[in-house]
């Protein structure tokens, strides 16, 4: 752990630098009009597309009923060219205030949800969040919305498993993620090794798909697992839905599998006039990651260079 943070805190200064140069890159629209159309080009391209309003660990009120009233105008101004999937974060949905404040905002979201026949898809956070995350989940999904509720299961969380038994959420939706890297988890919660967290990932979407469930599998860039994910499908006769982020990490594998047949979906943050700022925290997260700060040095490197030769 201590390893981890000092190195951390080594590459903190490329994270910045990385975060300001491309961080908005990873952003598809700063209001709720323009993700929209966001929406509505990635569809004309084949797409699917799930709408993420940025912003988490909210404890102001108000803020929280402003993350309910600009989902709600999202969803209100879809229309055929655009529906798609909302994404939500808990924590901006009044879970650092109490759990029932944040299942009552999200029961509001799921009532429009039916409505517009799109899903809610209830982000995973950290470890501290999940049991709670996946109660409200249980909650929702038990009140007749099963169909329009997913929810996101971490793969390298240890708990993952047996919360998932606790909760009944094998036959539910779900959205599969490694979850490797996102948030400083401490190591003991963790499994670490990357094949054993794969492992974990194709056991949720096998259990998953034999309960008669489509999954979600998410994932950036690993085009190994996209493979293995489709072999298994096959070989259980199950159907399943790849999801990317939007951004410009794994542009070419999501356009390959899109192009072999396979339903792609794309994951697009966005903003609003109120929480403008929430994008660098969430691109401060995608920055950090290993691939990511690689291809940051690796720019920087060929700025350096650019400017030597002069």
């Amino acid at each position: 752990m201590g390893l981890t943070m000092s190195w951390d805190r080594i590459l903190y200064p490329l994270d910045l630098i990385g975060c300001n140069l491309l961080g908005r890159h990873f952003v598809g629209a700063f209001n709720v009009n323009d993700v929209l159309d966001v929406g509505r080009d990635l569809k004309r391209q084949g797409f699917g597309v799930t709408y993420n309003l940025l912003g988490e660990h909210v404890t102001d009120d108000k803020d929280v009923r402003m993350a309910v009233r600009t989902t709600i105008d999202l969803i209100s101004k879809m229309d055929n060219s655009s529906l798609g999937n909302v994404s939500c974060k808990p924590t901006l949905y009044g879970l650092n205030i109490s759990r029932e404040t944040c299942f009552t905002n999200l029961s509001i979201l799921v009532r429009l949800a039916v409505e517009k026949d799109i899903e809610i898809e209830i982000d995973a956070e950290s470890s501290h969040y999940i049991r709670d995350t996946f109660e409200i989940f249980s909650r929702l999904a038990s009140k007749g919305y099963n169909q329009y509720v997913r929810q996101a299961v971490q793969a390298h969380l240890k708990e993952t498993f047996s919360l998932m038994d606790d909760f009944n959420m094998w036959d539910k939706n779900l959205r599969i993620v490694k979850g490797s890297d996102v948030y400083q988890e401490d190591e003991s919660m963790i499994v670490k090794d990357p094949l054993a967290v794969r492992e974990r990932y194709l056991e949720i979407l096998v259990r998953n798909i034999k309960n008669g469930r489509r999954p979600f599998a998410a994932t950036v860039r690993d085009i190994d697992l996209a493979r293995k994910v489709i072999e298994i499908s096959a070989k259980e006769k199950g159907q399943f839905e790849f999801q990317t982020l939007y951004g410009p990490v794994g542009k070419r594998m999501r356009r390959c599998l899109l192009s072999e047949g396979h339903p792609v979906r794309i994951y697009s943050p966005f903003t609003d006039t109120w929480c403008k700022d929430a994008w660098r925290p969430y691109s401060m997260r995608r920055t950090r990651i290993n691939t990511m700060r690689k291809m940051i040095l690796g720019e920087f490197l060929n700025y350096l260079k650019f400017f030597s030769r002069r």
